[in-house]
């Protein structure tokens, strides 16, 4: 697990949004059947290791705009994160793959501090360190049950695929000048669907296009006021002009020669049985 990565969102006045924040490893969609991953077998109270030092600190003011995440070393710090959003990034689940739990779960925000023991441990093993820090410091217990969720497909759309190969040389990454106009660097359409389920949409998203390797692209659509839900951002009303970009469906097929359609996928969903407020320290 990588508490930095390379993806970060600036938007104006919002500070740098990282995917890490928005559950980049999250993301629990396997490309190859249309089925979501299930979450890891372990059970939280079993998961070792742990981390060596933990300060787990609530915040008084909530906020509902995301602010970074850091790590440096061994050391990471999760600023204004809710029992929620800490469970989605330990088990890699989207977040319709959690049902239950108290209201509080959500919307209580906490500053934790979490030292590892060595910054190798954190990066081979920091997923079910998270694991252990909830069982421990929140009592979280839970079940798995099987449903069936709401996705959208990527596919090619007709006329075929406008992605062009990634240029030698720069960097790596993806950042967004503001809602509405996102920019991609050697970018493969995993991080892609990543970003459209995560930050963009309101459902998980496969990837059914077939299509390998990186890519350079941007996209410009106008956004409506369901997307970008997950920074706690509300898209503006769409203005009425005549020269405004096109929706985001309409974008990706017109731009990138993509589509997206519904579907639904079996997947594995956790359900909350128990889980409390844990003491600040």
């Amino acid at each position: 697990m990588t508490m930095h990565d390379s993806h970060l969102f600036g938007f104006p006045g919002n500070d740098f949004i990282s995917l890490t924040a928005l559950g980049t490893f999250a993301v629990i969609l396997c490309a190859a059947n249309g089925k979501a991953q299930a979450p890891p077998a372990a059970p939280a109270q079993t998961a070792e290791p742990e981390f060596e030092v933990v300060s787990i600190k609530p915040v008084k003011d909530p906020d509902p705009s995301r602010t970074r995440d850091r790590e440096d070393g061994p050391r990471i710090s999760l600023i204004h994160v809710t029992p929620r959003e800490l469970i989605l990034w330990a088990y890699k689940l989207d977040a319709r793959q959690i049902s239950g739990g108290p209201a509080w779960m959500a919307t209580d925000e906490y500053d934790i501090e979490a030292l590892a023991a060595g910054e190798g441990q954190l990066q081979a093993q920091g997923q079910i360190m998270l694991q252990k820090l909830l069982a421990d410091r929140f009592q979280l217990t839970f079940h798995r049950e099987q449903r069936t969720l709401p996705a959208y497909a990527l596919t090619i759309a007709k006329g075929g695929s406008k992605l062009k190969t990634a240029e030698e040389g720069g960097g790596q990454g993806a950042s967004c000048e503001h809602m509405g106009v996102c920019n991609f660097r050697k970018e493969p359409l995993s991080h892609f669907v990543m970003w459209l389920a995560n930050v963009v949409l309101d459902r998980p998203v496969v990837d059914k296009t077939g299509i390998a390797g990186t890519f350079d692209f941007s996209l410009k659509w106008t956004p409506d006021e369901s997307q970008f839900s997950a920074l706690g951002l509300r898209a503006p009303a769409p203005a009425d002009n005549s020269d405004a970009p096109t929706p985001l469906f309409e974008a990706i097929q017109e731009q990138l020669g993509l589509k997206l359609e519904p579907e639904k996928i079996p997947a594995e969903v956790l359900v909350i049985d128990h889980i409390e407020r844990p003491s600040g320290n």
